[in-house]
């Protein structure tokens, strides 16, 4: 019973209240403890662990399962409605599915690519990290194929079919390839899996998985996740033929502000990549400012827009101050920005989720909906309605609850250089904004609070110029 004591990580109790409300589990047996609190446990031979054993035998017969060795998983598995469970211990959300590397699989993917990850990378995050490094779909999906002796064809099949097909394989047939973010334990635990996952499965340490997940690698999902442009079109625009063996490149870095879109997009060798990162150059703007007016797509998040218009009107005569000053002024934005976001998240709890998918993530939806065909230029010369399978279907909630976790990410990194820096005022702002969102003033009327605080944070960042 000493699990129990263990002190419990506040995301993973509001886990277990949605979980236990949720209709999914109606009648599933729990009771609660002395002090008010859930008793998740309960052992197959206690009562209320045989009670919940009947009650998973009769979902099974209303799924059409057969009651045979493996069933409680697949019955739990079956009715999890986010297919996420959140991690006791640190508080990070895993999948319950088997989409994590094996330790002979990591060693493969070293060998294969030269790229190191770890156990609590999601492959369809290592698919991504190996397109912006260069790496062709074919070229991915004929290893991973290979790997998991997929009946598939590589030039034909998507990134979702690849890995579906694999989780499968590796879940029904045994293949030592992915493992599961949370392993099954039914009847013990309510919603039948581990309250640990995967990230602290070792050692149950609270800091074990961000210390393992490369640092950049984070920080770039929160640069993509949180900016403007067509972030669907332009991660399937760097998975194209266009970027085979060579790296895409964001001509306006993402880190600065700069929006994640095919148009704002160019192939670059793998070297000149890593050395560019977050540098602003001459050329750079130049190559920007050519590419909006050819397209017409801005070239800035809403949230730095103030800035890169004071750069549009001074760099030609300010050009020394391009690669330091203007950058860092960039820079100091989006670490003020990344602050903003955490802080709504953490002071206003799920109204501030709420606020923020509303506001700024929702807007970005319907770009999953379709798929696109694009020029050597990035434009998008064709737009096709998609259709979904159990393959992609659950494509928005991972864009949300990746992105939320990008925020925490980048904000408990201890050794940023450019760390936010907000003024008694424009805290005081903040404070008020949060006040609103948890008295449930509108979204809108909160997105103009946000947006007049981002405005005011820009203009005495440009007055320091």
């Amino acid at each position: 019973m000493a699990r129990e004591e263990r002190e419990w990580h506040p995301k993973f109790i509001e886990y277990m209240d949605f979980i236990i409300q949720h209709p999914n589990y109606k009648g599933l047996p729990i009771t609660k403890k002395s002090d008010g609190s859930w008793s998740w446990f309960g052992t197959k031979k206690t009562q209320i662990g045989k009670a919940r054993i009947a009650w998973c035998e009769n979902k099974a017969k209303e799924l059409g399962f057969p009651i045979e060795p493996g069933v409680y998983a697949n019955v739990m598995r079956e009715i999890h409605p986010t297919k996420w469970k959140v991690c006791q211990t640190c508080g990070h959300s895993m999948s319950i599915y088997y989409h994590y590397p094996s330790a002979n699989f990591l060693k493969a993917l070293k060998k294969e690519f030269g790229v190191e990850y770890t156990e609590v990378d999601h492959i369809a995050d290592i698919w991504d990290d190996l397109l912006s490094r260069g790496f062709s779909n074919n070229k991915i999906a004929s290893f991973l194929i290979k790997k998991g002796e997929l009946d598939l064809n590589a030039k034909t099949s998507s990134k979702d079919e690849v890995i579906y097909e694999l989780e499968s394989v590796c879940r029904n047939k045994g293949k030592k390839i992915l493992s599961p973010g949370a392993m099954s334990n039914f009847p013990d635990r309510f919603d039948g899996f581990h309250t640990y996952n995967r990230c602290c499965r070792a050692s149950q340490d609270k800091g074990r998985s961000k210390e393992n997940l490369k640092s950049y690698t984070k920080d770039r999902r929160a640069y993509e996740y949180w900016s403007d442009g067509n972030i669907h079109a332009a991660n399937q625009f760097m998975g194209s033929p266009f970027f085979n063996n060579i790296s895409a490149d964001h001509i306006g870095p993402i880190s600065l502000g700069f929006v994640h879109d095919p148009r704002y997009l160019q192939p670059m060798s793998g070297g000149d990549n890593s050395s560019k990162r977050d540098r602003l150059q001459l050329d750079d703007i130049e190559k920007i400012i050519e590419t909006e007016k050819r397209t017409n797509v801005y070239p800035m998040s809403w949230y730095s827009k103030l800035i890169w218009e004071y750069i549009k009107k001074n760099y030609s005569t300010h050009k020394s101050l391009i690669s330091g000053v203007y950058r860092d002024a960039l820079k100091q934005n989006m670490s003020n920005f990344m602050y903003i976001l955490w802080y709504i998240l953490e002071h206003c709890n799920q109204d501030g989720e709420h606020f923020l998918e509303e506001a700024l993530l929702k807007p970005n939806y319907d770009y999953f909906q379709y798929s696109y065909t694009f020029n050597e230029l990035g434009e998008i010369v064709s737009i096709n309605p998609r259709h979904f399978t159990d393959r992609n279907q659950y494509e928005t909630e991972r864009y949300k609850r990746i992105a939320f976790e990008s925020v925490y990410d980048y904000n408990e990194k201890e050794n940023r250089n450019i760390k936010a820096n907000l003024i008694d005022n424009e805290q005081r702002m903040l404070n008020k904004l949060c006040q609103e969102i948890s008295s449930g003033v509108p979204v809108e009327q909160c997105k103009k609070l946000l947006i007049e605080l981002m405005e005011v944070i820009q203009k005495r960042i440009i007055s320091t110029l």
